[in-house]
């Protein structure tokens, strides 16, 4: 293996396992590919991307990847970012997001929105009602051991609500199974535009 291949590799690995905390744009737990979607509320968001089996790297907004898949013995959400643009009092936007259970047997998660710890460079925090506008379909989502499981979430803001022209909330993924002191959350950002 050269280093050049190492070195990518490593850099892959970095971007396998992100907490919330640490968490900026892409997909939290492996790599991703940006793409944009139109509309009244738009959403461009990072999907995993395939790879070529041919052994060859791509390269992804400035970083380049290994030649890999998400890992089947890592949990990662994905996407890592959903960016919803023109939104408005009244307005509805649903998005899923992936869950991967890389245990070794069948998990509870938890699924819930959150404040964020920080927000990105001119997002505000979520107004303090935001935390009734998301809705998540399937909060306490069993998933079987090496397995991914689709979960819609929906901002639904009301014609009367109030909030800053750029805001940020998270949506938060526990494995309630972890043992110890130390748990790791995985979170998906949302950040928000208004029209």
């Amino acid at each position: 293996m050269s280093a050049a291949s190492i070195a990518c590799f490593l850099a892959a690995c970095l971007l396998l396992v992100v907490s919330c905390s640490g968490s900026t744009s892409g997909v939290v737990g492996l790599g991703a590919s940006p793409g944009q979607l139109s509309g009244p509320n738009t959403l461009s968001t990072a999907w995993p991307t395939r790879l070529p089996d041919d052994g060859q790297t791509i390269r992804d907004a400035g970083v380049q990847v290994a030649n890999s898949v998400p890992p089947v013995d890592r949990t990662w959400v994905s996407p890592g970012e959903v960016v919803i643009d023109h939104f408005y009092p009244g307005g509805v936007a649903s998005y899923p997001i992936s869950v991967h259970n890389g245990g070794d047997s069948s998990a509870v998660f938890d699924v819930a929105y959150r404040v964020p710890d920080n927000v990105t460079s001119a997002y505000k925090f979520p107004p303090t009602e935001a935390q009734d506008w998301v809705i998540i379909a399937d909060p306490a989502p069993i998933i079987a051991s090496y397995a991914t499981k689709g979960i819609m979430v929906t901002l639904d803001m009301p014609e009367s609500a109030e909030s800053p022209e750029y805001w940020e909330f998270w949506t938060s993924v526990k494995d309630t199974s972890q043992d110890g002191f130390v748990k790791t959350e995985l979170c998906t950002r949302w950040l928000i535009s208004m029209r």
